[in-house]
């Protein structure tokens, strides 16, 4: 036992323990209830990397000060469900490799020691359902290796105004916190690529945001009646956007039922941006991978076949933008649109060229029975696009719109909501005769879009009212750009 390194305790049955001793060659320490207020006194910890508790008991002196001398090599703290309520600058000074803070249901926990910030190495900090945590400490130097903040489920009400000097921040996570506004400072944090706002009932506001988000799940922010135009941003970090296949960016502001007609504005405008800059995106990275071939001469004049077994095969292999939030008309820059759940366009001449980067699809759906207001049930979407010849010939091509993982729900008996997607390579399977995919679609002069809702029985308690369409072409880029400075 002295050589012991991995120690893994199920605590249901160790209750009745009344003494511990610890072999100081424990690497990784991982204990479900456990029986004491502190780690044994005679236990060195010198070679202790993982600490993992959940407890009732663990105090505010998880170790003594002989053993805060050895913990510098120690790099995850996970404590679950314990009653401390602060940890002390004395306890933090001697941890200085944390790589991972994790105080999970901690529901006692009130604060984190000032000095929280010169744990340099930190990458993860949870403090998820940590329900009387108030605050973090005032961020006063840069954090550069810091990815990952949960805060979801706590009483936080504000974000330190410094919050962009966590300068690596990618995943922000503020759900069911009570929160009125975020900090103009966020749009420092550049590196931010996910931001979870679900459930902030109180959030009335949010800032112009760091131009390579992501995800922003602000689904139930009740209360949210500004949202700022992210444009300057977003046009300012265009060539900074690294594209990669299988890019999600998703923006979502369902049951946010305050939003005013600018914040739904400035939603919809940051849409057709990122819209654009993904496409003209997956349009260069097509292009940068079709050189690389190019060097290769058993991949010369070959077309890539491009097949999909399953919805979740074809949302993982296409990159896309969605933005769904409450409304009531198809965006301005749509210049298709029409009433009803199908919409039919003459497709001008050469309109599949190599500049052609795809359309970006809008829909208004509302319920059509009047659902109950605590009613919650799941749809999918489905796009189905019949193109036309002049000569009457005719294709068809239909693809999901929702991913299957992720369904949207309708929640409220008025709730009318607009939806906005691109998708790449809607268009690039190979056609069977054809030379290419740009030889086959040049041939149609007219496509026919239609939509259809669907529960997963097969019926539709929800309707298209409106519906749109917008042909998208990377000359236009700098354009759409220009405008929004």
């Amino acid at each position: 036992m002295y050589q012991l390194r991995f120690l893994r305790v199920f605590g249901r049955y160790c209750r009745s323990i009344v003494s511990l001793d610890l072999p100081n060659s424990l690497r990784y320490l991982s204990w479900d209830e456990y029986p004491f207020k502190s780690l044994p006194s005679k236990f060195s910890a010198q070679d202790l990397v993982v600490l993992d508790m959940s407890s009732n008991e663990v105090g505010v002196q998880l170790w003594n000060e002989n053993q805060a001398a050895y913990l510098s090599g120690t790099t995850v703290l996970k404590l679950r469900d314990a009653t401390i309520k602060e940890l002390r600058n004395t306890s933090i000074e001697s941890v200085v490799g944390l790589t991972a803070i994790k105080l999970i249901n901690c529901k006692s926990l009130v604060s984190l020691p000032t000095n929280i910030w010169t744990l340099k190495s930190l990458e993860s900090l949870d403090l998820s359902g940590c329900s009387n945590f108030q605050h973090l400490p005032e961020i006063s130097e840069a954090m550069e290796h810091l990815v990952f903040v949960n805060l979801s489920c706590t009483d936080v009400k504000e974000l330190p105004p410094l919050i962009g000097n966590l300068v690596a921040l990618q995943n922000l996570d503020l759900s069911s916190t009570k929160i009125k506004s975020i900090p103009a400072g966020i749009k420092q944090a550049t590196q931010l690529s996910c931001l979870c706002l679900r459930n902030c009932e109180s959030l009335e506001f949010l800032p112009e945001l760091p131009p390579l988000l992501q995800c922003l799940e602000a689904e139930g922010c009740t209360s949210l009646k500004t949202v700022s135009s992210s444009s300057t941003a977003i046009t300012q970090g265009w060539e900074e956007y690294i594209f990669s296949r299988g890019l999600h960016e998703k923006h979502i502001f369902s049951n946010c039922r305050r939003l005013d007609e600018s914040a739904r504005s400035n939603i919809m405008g940051d849409a057709q941006l990122k819209i654009m800059r993904m496409a003209t995106a997956s349009s260069k990275f097509k292009e940068d991978r079709s050189e690389e071939a190019s060097y290769d001469s058993d991949k010369e004049d070959k077309i890539e076949e491009i097949s999909y077994d399953s919805d979740e095969e074809f949302f993982g292999k296409r990159s896309l933008v969605a933005i769904r939030c409450l409304g009531y008309e198809i965006p301005e820059w749509f210049n298709h649109k029409s009433e009803g759940c199908s919409i039919k366009i003459e497709l001008p001449r050469n309109w599949f060229s190599t500049d052609f980067l795809g359309f970006a699809l809008s829909l208004v759906v509302a319920n059509k029975r009047g659902l109950d207001p605590s009613f919650i049930k799941y749809f999918g979407l489905e796009c189905k696009y019949n193109f036309k010849t002049s000569n009457g010939k005719s294709h068809e091509v239909s693809h999901p719109l929702c991913n299957p993982g992720l369904p949207w729900t309708i929640r409220r008996v008025d709730s009318h909501e607009v939806f906005v997607w691109w998708y790449s390579n809607v268009f690039e399977e190979v056609v069977e005769g054809a030379q290419s995919p740009t030889a086959f679609y040049k041939l149609f002069t007219e496509v026919n879009v239609d939509f259809t809702v669907m529960d997963c029985y097969g019926y539709s308690e929800v309707k298209v009212e409106k519906c749109g369409i917008c042909l998208l072409y990377g000359k236009d880029a700098e354009m759409i750009k220009q405008r929004a400075l």
